[in-house]
């Protein structure tokens, strides 16, 4: 027969009688010959079935064996969480992780399976005989579901990455401010309004991506007459029912965007500063009010269409809305624009600009600045300069920079020690506050000379000591006059470096092993070296055989097993650079740039962190260029000891709303003020420039 005139479900049969699969009698075809009772297939031989239960063992030993990288990420973290007193930081993280993938991926699936299985049974009811046998076939069933539970999983994975955000909306704390427009709290455009506008988009693409398999299951299970190219009519009212309610809980959830589009007009750039203007006021707000009003009516009449089909309400609705869109947001917010403001805008825009200059100024603190008029000063005689010697004392004379150069030149002593950023620092010595420049003398390994695992993992472990000098002094050769210097520290003022050594600091990215049976190399004495052992508490213990497995499956290093110099009293240092170690456990903390070292009353050297809160989303606040965020406070101070690596958090800014917002969700990681070690209180001072590196840029604050 010619090409036109194929029966498309009799070739489908004919294809499957060939195959060797087992048909069902049944009545004639629509459109073939005769109309009686098939032949029934021939049965296609039966293949031995294998055991269920070895089917199951090899999977799941599959399974294990994909995910033994993350098992064993997961239980080394967790030891290394223990070590730090935070394990109640790491399971409220994961907690929050793994609960938000477990409930939006059963909600993804259910939605996704229970669509696309309803259309199955309900196309196989309403289809000619032939197509049910199809829709049977085990095959079909499997693919809906293993489709189903591989998008339902990829919808959770993109959603679950926001858990930060889920954890602020569940603890957030009010700011008392409200934006001059809506009146609402700044918390909401901060916690809650990101998270409704994340969670409209995941329901949205979920159920557009339902709908789209719900019309292929109909179209391929002959719903859709295959041969005409258009809709049964008898059966396309099964379709329609459950298109429309999709369509229509698609529509309806469309409506919100608009409204978070309102919202939104808070961050509206155009006018001449960073939110809403005259025109967005005046006309684009009265077009979203409109719009959302049309697609509101939209899913109306899309719901109606359940119950029985009408499309010309629809498509005046969607008419309706297309003017709305085009006339009410696009031409009349362009000529007000330019015929009404333009002309006028200091006048139009002037409220916009106050409110901008004031909520950046929130958003950056800064509204807090006082202005101060100083009278005339008298000239200074020497009676002022004798009275004011400590002050002259203190005036810093010496630049960091070549000092960093200078440190190295004369105190480095071996190739393999590297001086970091020179940090300047006060200390009062002999009863007057002296102004210091000092730094931490550590480890480069890469200049050791033989690079062995033993050297790099067992002996060399640490730097030691560090260099200070007073900001004004020189030596007779231009030197500078140090305070601190040479290994071990040598100290001629009433400061003592008791325990020099750095296990931690801002070089040491790499992991090493201490309490080992190999003395670890403390510094160079003249042609001989000094060894020490580890004596303190950092550092993961590796007592347990399971420990040293899991440790040399995440390191892909054998020699965590096979070393004979590793044993139960040896503990791993990871994460020891400094800054690291900090993202490892409040990866929602952004960090200043330069961490300061300094020394204790005790002899102990701590490092001291700023760390900053920040947002991209308070309203009327002039953005960075580069990094976009508009609200930053310096509202944590952390300390981690050099030697044993503990890390300690401050709030330094009680009245930080997210910082409130993070104390809340985690209990345990901030220190109470009142319990803060008094060894280090007095060096956490006010930071003379904050630069935050961010997306490799600098973000600069005074505070």
């Amino acid at each position: 027969m010619s090409r036109d005139n194929w029966d498309i479900p009799e070739v489908f049969r004919r294809a499957m009688e060939e195959a060797g699969w087992e048909g069902n009698k049944g009545e004639g075809n629509e459109g073939g010959e005769g109309g009686g009772q098939r032949p029934p297939f021939p049965n296609r031989p039966q293949q031995p079935r294998r055991s269920n239960r070895t089917l199951w063992i090899v999977g799941i030993l599959f399974l294990l064996f994909i995910s033994i990288n993350w098992i064993v990420g997961v239980y080394t973290d967790w030891l290394w969480f223990n070590e730090l007193n935070y394990q109640s930081v790491w399971l409220t993280t994961w907690s929050y992780k793994f609960l938000s993938f477990v409930a939006f991926f059963i909600i993804a699936l259910l939605i996704l399976w229970g669509n696309w299985h309803l259309a199955r049974q309900r196309a196989s009811k309403a289809t000619p005989p032939f197509y049910p046998r199809f829709l049977q076939i085990r095959a079909i069933r499997w693919l809906i579901t293993g489709g189903a539970i591989f998008l339902a999983f990829g919808f959770a994975s993109s959603i679950a990455v926001r858990w930060d955000e889920f954890l602020l909306y569940l603890n957030r704390v009010p700011f008392g401010t409200a934006d001059p427009i809506f009146g609402r709290d700044i918390s909401f455009y901060l916690f809650e309004l990101p998270v409704y506008e994340a969670l409209q988009q995941w329901i949205v693409s979920l159920l557009l991506l339902t709908l789209i398999g719900v019309v292929a299951i109909y179209a391929v299970n002959n719903v859709v007459d295959i041969q005409r190219g258009k809709w049964r009519p008898q059966e396309s009212v099964i379709l329609r029912q459950h298109v429309a309610l999709l369509a229509a809980l698609i529509l309806l959830l469309w409506t919100t965007s608009y409204l978070f589009q309102i919202f939104n007009l808070n961050y509206s750039g155009r006018g001449v500063v960073t939110g809403a203007s005259y025109t967005d006021i005046n006309a684009s707000l009265y077009a979203l009010y409109a719009q959302m009003a049309f697609m509101l009516l939209a899913a109306i009449v899309m719901l109606y269409n359940v119950f029985k089909l009408s499309i010309r309400p629809l498509l005046i609705t969607a008419g309706l809305w297309l003017v709305a869109t085009v006339l009410v947001g696009g031409i009349y917010p362009a000529l007000l624009q330019r015929y009404e403001v333009e002309p006028n805008e200091l006048v139009r825009e002037t409220p916009y600009i106050q409110y901008n200059i004031d909520y950046t100024r929130l958003g950056f603190n800064l509204d807090k600045i006082e202005v101060r008029q100083f009278e005339q000063i008298d000239p200074l005689d020497q009676g002022d300069v004798a009275a004011n010697s400590a002050v002259l004392n203190n005036i810093r004379l010496w630049d960091y920079r070549p000092l960093q150069d200078t440190y190295t030149q004369l105190q480095a002593l071996r190739p393999y020690y590297v001086f970091g950023e020179v940090d300047i620092d006060r200390y009062v010595i002999d009863g007057q506050v002296r102004q210091v420049m000092l730094a931490t003398r550590e480890l480069d390994k890469s200049k050791l000379p033989s690079l062995s695992w033993v050297n790099e993992k067992l002996e060399f472990t640490h730097g030691y000591g560090i260099v200070m000098n007073p900001v004004d002094r020189f030596t007779a050769d231009g030197q500078p006059e140090f305070f601190i210097k040479n290994l071990p520290p040598e100290s001629n003022v009433p400061l003592q470096v008791t325990q020099p050594e750095i296990y931690y600091g801002e070089f040491t990215k790499d992991e090493v092993f201490v309490g080992s049976d190999r003395d670890e190399f403390s510094y160079p004495s003249g042609n001989e070296n000094v060894y020490s052992s580890y004596e303190g508490t950092g550092g993961v213990p590796l007592d347990t055989f399971l420990k040293r497995l899991a440790f040399a499956v995440r390191l892909g290093d054998t020699n965590v097993l096979l070393s004979d110099e590793i044993n139960t009293q040896t503990r791993l240092q990871i994460h020891r650079q400094i800054q690291e170690r900090i993202q490892k456990i409040t990866p929602f903390l952004a960090l200043d740039s330069d961490p300061y070292i300094v020394l204790t009353d005790d002899g102990r050297l701590f490092w001291i962190q700023d760390a900053f809160t920040y947002s991209t989303r308070f309203p009327y606040a002039t953005p960075d260029s580069q990094t976009d965020i508009n609200y930053i406070r310096n509202s944590v101070k952390i300390t981690i000891d050099a030697y044993n690596g503990t890390v300690n958090y401050y709030i330094a800014d009680m009245q930080d709303p997210i910082v409130q917002s993070y104390s809340g969700a985690f209990p345990g990681l901030f220190c109470k003020p009142e319990v803060r070690c008094q060894k280090i209180c007095n060096r956490i001072c006010a930071t003379r420039k904050i630069c935050l590196p961010f997306r490799q840029n600098n973000i600069c604050a005074i505070t």
